[in-house]
């Protein structure tokens, strides 16, 4: 299985000055040149015109405008909208990146309870182990889903998908080739992936229930099951990100400010400075950050989309897979256990001191255990094939 990190469309790097690889970066964003495209020629047409009443006319534009109150005043409405754009698309993103995280955590609570819960089952081993493989490999499934509806925002139609699949068809799933191949048709040709997926889950926790694969009581088994249903809230919140638009009229209100804002700084710049190259900056520098910062608001709008500025859900997607795979291999280890040696008195001086006797220090303690089994000749328990087609992974 791949390896995960973090989100590596949104790391850069924290120094205090820019950075080479911030630049890079900055570069890299497609709205740096939408802006740079739409302030070039405002500049050049401020230059020109500068130029023409330098070295033709000292009379042209003079009277144009002869007060820059009336401008000041247009340009501070388009920053104080366009500040409230920017502003209302960046609690956009915090609120999705919150749902994504909380989808991701209730997903994994939902999954880990029910396998703790297969303790003690009256169940033969095999009905338990089947349930394990199933559980998570339909959460893995679930999950991948619920990104691609995100993606998709409000077309999620048939017709639509087969145009173009969002990109989390194409996550990395938990040996889906083990289910069945006529659910798997069924889930095709559905619009409601997500709800079918978060059905069958439901079923089979409680066909397991009916088969004895649980060994603690029904009101237990309530939180699992709260769980899933958190984890379908917060997706139906992420939802409404997805589907409901900025206000029409704030909108067309922004783009013709931003419009008429652009059509009068080169008449008003030219009259700010003697020299061509000082107006071809002030249009250049105002036009592009006012367009730039708004580019940047639409892509903020999106934050499940496949864009430099949105969430890498495929790395939250390996998140999940991860996770769900330590289920199973927990569930096949001996639970822990105290040692012979356990001092029962604990006190203050039972607290490790730090950088001496923490993680660290079993770490070590365990690798040189292993260094000196293999010095002596002791082979290694060898890994089941159970664990090694649950670690299967088809990208």
């Amino acid at each position: 299985m791949s390896s995960y990190a973090e989100m590596e469309n949104l790391s850069y790097t924290s120094w205090v000055c820019p950075a080479p690889s911030n630049i890079f970066l900055l570069l890299s964003q497609p709205k740096v040149y939408v802006g740079f495209v739409v302030a070039l020629p405002c500049a050049i047409l401020g230059a020109g015109l500068k130029f023409i009443q330098k070295n033709y006319d000292e009379t042209f534009l003079r009277d144009f405008i002869k007060d820059d109150a009336a401008f000041g005043c247009l340009t501070l409405l388009v920053v104080f909208i366009s500040a409230f754009r920017i502003t209302k698309a960046y609690n956009k993103f915090w609120d999705g990146c919150g749902y994504v995280y909380n989808i991701n955590g209730d997903l994994f609570d939902a999954a880990a309870d029910l396998v703790a819960f297969t303790r003690c089952a009256k169940a033969s081993p095999k009905r338990v182990h089947d349930f394990h493989h199933l559980l998570i490999r339909l959460t893995s499934l679930l999950h991948a889903l619920i990104c691609a509806d995100l993606d998709r925002g409000a077309q999620r139609t048939a017709k639509d998908a087969s145009k173009t699949a969002p990109s989390a068809y194409s996550f990395e799933l938990i040996d889906i080739s083990a289910v069945d191949q006529q659910s798997l048709d069924s889930l095709l040709d559905t619009n409601n992936k997500v709800e079918m997926v978060f059905q069958w889950i439901q079923n089979i926790v409680v066909e397991g229930w009916n088969d004895g694969v649980f060994g603690v009581p029904a009101p237990i088994m309530s939180r699992a099951f709260e769980d899933m249903g958190s984890a379908m809230v917060h997706f139906h919140e992420a939802q409404k990100i997805t589907e409901v638009p900025f206000p029409f009229p704030y909108m067309m209100a922004l783009q013709i400010l931003l419009i008429w804002h652009w059509m009068l700084t080169p008449l008003v710049t030219a009259q700010w400075s003697d020299h061509e190259y000082w107006v071809f900056a002030f249009c250049l520098t105002g036009t592009f950050s006012l367009w730039f910062f708004v580019g940047l608001a639409m892509e903020l709008d999106m934050p499940f989309n496949s864009t430099r500025n949105s969430l890498d859900m495929r790395y939250m997607q390996k998140l999940m897979n991860h996770r769900l795979l330590v289920l199973i291999s927990t569930f096949k280890k001996e639970d822990p256990s105290l040692s012979s040696g356990a001092d029962f008195r604990l006190g203050r001086r039972s607290l490790t001191k730090s950088g001496a006797g923490g993680i660290a220090e079993s770490a070590q303690r365990r690798t040189s255990v292993r260094r000196k089994s293999w010095t002596q000749g002791v082979a290694m328990a060898p890994i089941p094939k159970d664990d090694i087609d649950a670690i299967k992974v088809i990208v």
